[in-house]
């Protein structure tokens, strides 16, 4: 068993490693699964960028503990200190999740590709900068560098919506 693990990591190692695979290990449990625009390898994410009960029970009990600590100082507004937990909750949950955008195989981040295409190339770009790559990925970078690949276009009203 050691020995087809310590074969695979090697695998993945080698300058002339294909990133165009299916799946390049399985994902428990993910939250969404879909493949990379860019190079097509299948990606998951683990996180979703919303609270879950989970955590908005974490954030109620810590508010809590803090807003007691406090009460002697500040009386019944030491509670008020749950608004401020929610908003660190909030920006730590959604940075964790965008830490997770970016594909790690050939660099494509879709946040920044909805908000600046220029950029996005960009990323991608100095993502490759210090890589090989083969080419079939190469061919699809040119693409992407030569304004090919069109913008997503927007079929919902709803600014949040995923297209």
């Amino acid at each position: 068993m050691k020995v087809k693990l310590f074969w695979r990591k090697n695998l993945m190692r080698r300058p002339d490693w294909q990133p165009l695979e299916y799946r390049t290990f399985k994902h428990k449990n993910p939250k969404m699964e879909f493949f990379c625009p860019l190079c097509g390898t299948k990606r998951a994410f683990h996180s979703t960028p919303r609270l879950s009960p989970k955590n908005y029970l974490q954030l109620v009990l810590s508010s809590l503990l803090v807003g007691a600590a406090l009460a002697p100082l500040m009386g019944a507004r030491s509670y008020f200190v749950f608004f401020v937990f929610w908003a660190i909750f909030e920006a730590a949950v959604r940075m964790n999740f965008r830490k997770d955008i970016p594909c790690p195989h050939c660099g494509f981040d879709a946040s920044w590709y909805k908000k600046d295409v220029k950029m996005a190339r960009k990323i991608v770009h100095d993502f490759w900068a210090t890589k090989q790559p083969n080419a079939q990925m190469q061919e699809k970078i040119n693409e992407f560098d030569e304004g090919q690949m069109p913008p997503p276009q927007q079929n919902s009203s709803n600014p949040y919506a995923s297209y």
